[in-house]
């Protein structure tokens, strides 16, 4: 398993290397440490001068933290490219077939802009693998369990493998929930049908199943997040609209970027 960490080194992107550490660690994965920069100038002139700074600079801190990745037994390189965060992170993972990104979802500014926060969206949109945003309070320790949220429109087998092939080593349960806004036959058996299938091929998994009545989903995901506080929380971004409705038309996204709670999008 490969992992991606684009860091600007500030605190929070520091923050998502201890969770792909953490994962790396149980996964025996190795992690790619990835500065991306383009140069802000006025006169064409200053060009290689600015660029020569910011590469020493960047290169030199980049060694640092990878030898200390090293000094903790895990795999660790790093990789210094020119162009935006969310262009070269989501480029260069699906080029050289990396399992992962981990970022964290609020960045610094100064030499290290690499604007990796306000990037994180775009890196979800655009990315062809899953990707774990990493808020600037969430802690490691601090999670218990792994919370994915089902629209229950045509799941595919596919979402659930990639889910359990980046999560599973961390011996997390699952836990599985649809927030039900009206009774509806067909989606109460293909959830019972979903709990049976995954139980049945996956006997090895703690996995739990729970079903949440609200007359609106954004606010029943905001309701699960603030009861379930120890959660990852997981969404599969197979569909546009149900995602990008939880992202624009209601806090549930952005309580998980601004409060501990990390998120990890399954593409």
């Amino acid at each position: 398993m490969k992992i991606l960490v684009p860091t600007d080194f500030s605190d929070n992107a520091n923050n998502a290397l201890e969770f792909a550490k953490n994962i790396a660690k149980k996964e025996k994965a190795s992690i790619t440490l990835l500065y991306a920069f383009y140069a802000v100038y006025d006169f064409a002139a200053q060009a290689t001068e600015i660029l020569g700074q910011i590469e020493q600079e960047a290169k030199r801190t980049l060694k640092k933290a990878a030898e200390a990745g090293k000094n903790e037994g895990l795999e660790i390189d790093y990789r210094l490219l020119q162009g935006t965060v969310a262009s070269v992170a989501t480029s260069f993972a699906y080029r050289e077939d990396y399992d992962l990104i981990v970022m964290g979802t609020q960045g610094a500014s100064g030499i290290k802009k690499a604007l990796v926060g306000s990037n994180t969206g775009h890196v979800i949109k655009e990315s062809k693998i899953p990707v774990l945003a990493v808020p600037q309070k969430a802690k490691w320790e601090n999670v218990k369990k792994i919370s994915v949220g089902l629209e229950l429109q045509k799941e595919e087998e596919k979402f659930f493998n990639h889910l359990f092939k980046v999560t599973k080593a961390t011996k997390f349960p699952y836990e599985f929930f649809h927030v039900k806004t009206e009774d509806n036959f067909e989606k109460e058996i293909e959830f019972k049908g979903l709990e049976s299938f995954l139980k049945e091929k996956h006997p090895e998994l703690d996995i739990k199943f729970k079903t949440l009545s609200n007359k609106d989903v954004s606010t029943g995901f905001q309701n699960y997040l603030k009861e379930n506080e120890d959660a990852m929380l997981v969404m599969f971004y197979k569909s546009k609209s149900f995602f990008e409705y939880l992202f624009n038309r209601s806090e549930t996204l952005e309580m998980a970027y601004h409060t501990h709670v990390p998120l990890l999008v399954i593409k």
